[in-house]
């Protein structure tokens, strides 16, 4: 049995929406056409959209070695931000993976837990009490900085950081577009719009070329490093025992780079924003600051507004899922935010409610309808490396800091682009408990 196909006519109507704001089409089309259907793109791509937990857990996990990555990640995202584990895939995917994952295991990362605290201290006294602040501003620049540090603890520079993190943003912003409406990759080639882009891409490489060649050459000094680039520097394949050439290194550093932040600053926007949305939920944590129920609160977060908020794969022959048949060649598009939006699996879902992230309550729902950092193999490998930074800056905040809102709280809906961004600035206040009056 095939999923609804969504007639040409629709299609086109809703194309301009789409770009614009895909979320509210593919809710509504959904809602419409069942928790799966098909749709074409421009006669040129076949896709299975899903928000079934079931569908995503067969495609992801337990078939996976039939489905791998599309080209919108593995050829569009892949030519600005590298070919890392991000956009790899295939068994160079794999071998790449077993070669990195032991780096970012809990007690792996628990070595950098004092340089990320730091980061954290400096940056949020420098905006403490300096008057209003935008909320993403500061949690992305907080995040970068994170992992700057976590990458490079004999430190990168601050012009250096500066422009990394102008080029990243401007290389996210970018790509969206012709990722999500591909007729517009001529027009964006002949305008010159492509090649400017590359060669912002071509400068973030070389400044991380140039930092590793500082590392190797032992110009930071003689003490050993204990951080993500040793790391990688250090790493050796279990089939011919030698470490990855530079090329590949840089590419897995900048999707480090690229993936490591945007992501984590976007999380905690949102639950910032939802916090000063239930004061009730702000206050508990601030006289009770329990790690578990904190740790509730950025997951229901997460539900709510998944940075990742769609992937995709291709299926390479033709298989059944969830009932469904997919076709060799057919892109499956596994929409995470209606899945984690779905009554399927959440009762008022809607609704802000960090209790229903309890363990003992995420036991009793499918195992796939909480999946902020995907699931299966391929699963977010910084994905403990981000809950930490989560953790350790909002823990912070709310032991030292009073968090209010600058003027009346925005209402927001998500704007998608690579990662869920929020749709205008929310502006903040953050004071030291000490100077409150």
């Amino acid at each position: 049995m095939y999923a609804p196909r969504i007639p040409r006519h629709v299609t086109l109507r809703h194309l301009l929406r789409l770009a614009r704001r895909p979320i509210p089409v593919f809710t509504e089309l959904l809602n419409r056409y069942g928790d799966n259907f098909i749709q074409e793109v421009g006669g040129s791509r076949t896709t299975h959209f899903t928000r079934d937990a079931e569908v995503a857990r067969h495609v992801l996990q337990r078939n996976h070695r039939n489905y791998e990555k599309s080209e919108i990640q593995t050829g569009q995202m892949g030519k600005y931000l590298g070919y890392g584990l991000l956009t790899n895939s295939g068994d160079d995917w794999l071998r790449q993976r077993r070669l990195i994952q032991p780096g970012f295991h809990r007690q792996r990362l628990a070595a950098l837990t004092g340089e990320m605290q730091g980061v954290i201290e400096t940056e949020c006294a420098r905006v403490a009490g300096s008057g209003p602040v935008d909320l993403f501003s500061f949690t992305r620049q907080v995040a970068f900085r994170i992992i700057v540090r976590a990458l490079f603890t004999d430190g990168f520079g601050e012009a250096d950081t500066r422009r990394l993190h102008y080029i990243l943003d401007k290389l996210q912003a970018y790509i969206i577009y012709p990722i999500r409406l591909p007729f517009l990759r001529g027009p964006l080639r002949w305008l010159g719009q492509e090649a400017r882009h590359l060669r912002l891409a071509a400068e973030s490489r070389q400044l991380i070329r140039d930092h590793i060649h500082q590392r190797n050459h032992g110009s930071r000094g003689p003490a050993p490093k204990d951080d993500l680039l040793q790391m990688l520097l250090d790493s050796r394949y279990e089939d011919t025992g030698e470490g990855m050439d530079e090329q590949r290194l840089i590419d897995e550093i900048l999707i480090l780079f690229a993936a490591g932040y945007e992501t984590s600053a976007n999380a905690l926007a949102w639950t910032i924003w939802l916090l000063l949305r239930h004061p009730h939920e702000l206050a508990q944590l601030q006289q009770s600051p329990d790690p578990d129920y904190l740790t509730q609160v950025i997951e229901e977060s997460m539900r709510l507004y998944p940075p990742a908020w769609i992937t995709d794969r291709v299926a390479l022959d033709t298989d059944e899922a969830g009932g469904f048949t997919l076709d060799a060649g057919v892109t499956i598009g596994v929409f995470i935010y209606g899945i984690h939006h779905s009554p399927r699996y959440y009762d008022a879902p809607e609704e802000f409610r960090p209790a229903r992230m309890h363990p003992n309550r995420k036991r009793e729902r499918h195992p796939f309808s909480f999946i902020p950092f995907g699931g299966g193999p391929r699963q977010c490998i910084g994905n403990h490396f981000a809950m930490l930074e989560m953790q350790l800056l909002l823990g912070h905040l709310l032991r030292h800091y009073d968090i209010t809102s600058a003027g009346p709280l925005p209402d927001l809906e998500p704007k998608p682009f690579v990662t869920l961004h929020q749709d205008r600035p929310v502006t903040v206040r953050i004071t030291p408990r000490s100077a409150k009056t």
